[in-house]
């Protein structure tokens, strides 16, 4: 296959593996964080978790207040006693004046309606299942906000990505330019017998390898823009970014600010959760008192009647005096679980202010790499140019003008990537104190 072919397949190839820019959705940052809080699978899970621990947080203050229940029971009977207590309950009593009528009774039937109020006056569960489940309300409101920060940190790296692929597109068509000026300079040369072929051979070999950059380039952005689809919670497709996010939309975190992170608050919670869990194990060694009364009726052919009515109030205390060691080794394990989860909540704050200080660390190195960055980009640009002239002139070699050609095409891929890791790095030190949403505030920003 000649060159012209393989030039021409090759741009074949980049035209075909290129979607237009119209048939993609593009939003701004802010309009992609605000629909990932909206549309993602995790955060709609997330909140989820968190009306469920509120309907159960509710139903356990419930079980202050009284019960009202309805029950209906049917029974067929000629069993001596149960007859005997039918008739009575049923008042169809009546005197025999022989001992048979008792002994051999005719089987009864008896339709039992009973309405029952039930009333605890003390029970310790009753307060500390209350506080556990508004403890535990609290901890997965605490972690939904943490997803929420997940799910936004998720979505900034993904349009990030996007934003540096565009960025590394650009400078590859931009030295795909350039690599045709070479080639068109040393064809020129070699047209007027001051150069060799072979230069000719090189530059051409040079574009080559640019068109194949451009191609991984442009593939790169393509599934930049399907992660930035799946971060957002979009089922499929692509989506592409509007305009890309500069370095002051992102200030420089405040290094001193205190951790506000969900994932702390919600283990806080969880440790006051194991420390009542305690507590409630003690409280197993008080009583129960509790109060009931029913109103009932019976009736051998038809329920819910007005005949043979009765009602009936007690009150109760149960108080287990002695059961085998249960309840201390209960306590034992209660007490073994809060002093586990105390640990871990210790450990948890020593890795967050190690996950600052690294995250910290780390941007300073991306402040540094992006102002070295920068100033290379301006020396291999003027380099690229001065090399360009004396060989024009005849006074650099090919070879001379291929290596800065290819020293750009680094320090340009370099840059693309030191400014956008400039912006991830200060949004990972807002991640790690738990401050990303209020620095971001996507909500705030959306379009409506």
């Amino acid at each position: 296959m000649t060159r012209t072919a393989q030039n021409l397949l090759l741009g074949l190839i980049l035209l075909c593996s290129t979607t237009p820019s119209w048939a993609i959705e593009q939003v701004t940052l802010s309009e992609a964080l605000a629909a990932t809080l909206r549309e993602r699978p995790m955060v709609q899970a997330s909140a989820a978790d968190v009306a469920a621990a509120e309907a159960i947080a509710q139903a356990r203050s419930s079980r202050y207040l009284p019960r009202l229940s309805l029950s209906e029971r049917f029974t067929r009977t000629d069993e001596p006693g149960g007859s005997l207590f039918t008739s009575l309950n049923q008042k169809r009593f009546e005197l025999s004046p022989d001992a048979s009528s008792y002994n051999d009774p005719p089987a009864r039937s008896n339709f039992e309606t009973r309405l029952t109020l039930s009333q605890p006056l003390f029970d310790p569960d009753l307060k500390f299942d209350k506080e556990r489940a508004a403890l535990d309300r609290d901890a997965v409101s605490a972690r939904h906000g943490r997803h929420r920060e997940e799910a936004v940190l998720a979505t900034l790296m993904a349009y990030l990505a996007v934003q540096q692929g565009h960025a590394r597109q650009g400078w590859a068509e931009q030295s795909l330019a350039e690599a045709g000026e070479l080639v068109t300079m040393a064809q020129e040369r070699e047209a007027a017998g001051m150069g060799l072929h072979a230069d000719t051979l090189r530059s051409e070999v040079l574009r080559n390898d640019v068109r194949r950059q451009l191609l991984v380039a442009r593939n790169s952005v393509q599934s930049a823009q399907r992660r930035l689809a799946l971060a957002i919670g979009r089922p499929d497709g692509m989506i592409d970014i509007a305009v890309p996010a500069l370095i002051d939309a992102i200030p420089l975190p405040d290094k001193n600010t205190a951790m506000q992170r969900g994932d702390l608050a919600a283990m806080a919670k969880t440790v006051a959760g194991a420390e009542l869990a305690t507590r409630q194990k003690q409280a197993t060694y008080l009583p129960r008192i509790g109060l009931q009364a029913s109103y009932f009726w019976n009736e051998r052919d038809l329920t819910f009647t007005d005949e043979a009515e009765a009602w009936s109030v007690s009150a109760g205390l149960e108080w287990v005096i002695f059961d085998a060691g249960e309840r201390s080794s209960a306590l034992a394990g209660a007490r073994a679980r809060q002093l586990a989860l105390e640990l871990q909540e210790r450990e948890l704050h020593r890795q967050a202010r190690l996950a600052v200080a690294e995250a910290i660390q780390q941007t300073g190195e991306a402040e540094a790499q992006l102002e070295l960055a920068q100033s290379s980009l301006a020396s291999a640009e003027a380099s690229r140019e001065l090399v360009s002239q004396r060989y024009a002139a005849g006074l650099a070699t090919m070879s001379d003008l291929l290596a800065v050609q290819t020293e750009l095409a680094r320090v340009r891929s370099e840059l693309a990537a030191a400014e956008t890791g400039l912006i991830a790095a200060r949004a990972q030190i807002y991640y790690e104190q738990g401050t990303l949403l209020q620095a971001l505030r996507p909500e705030s920003e959306a379009r409506p």
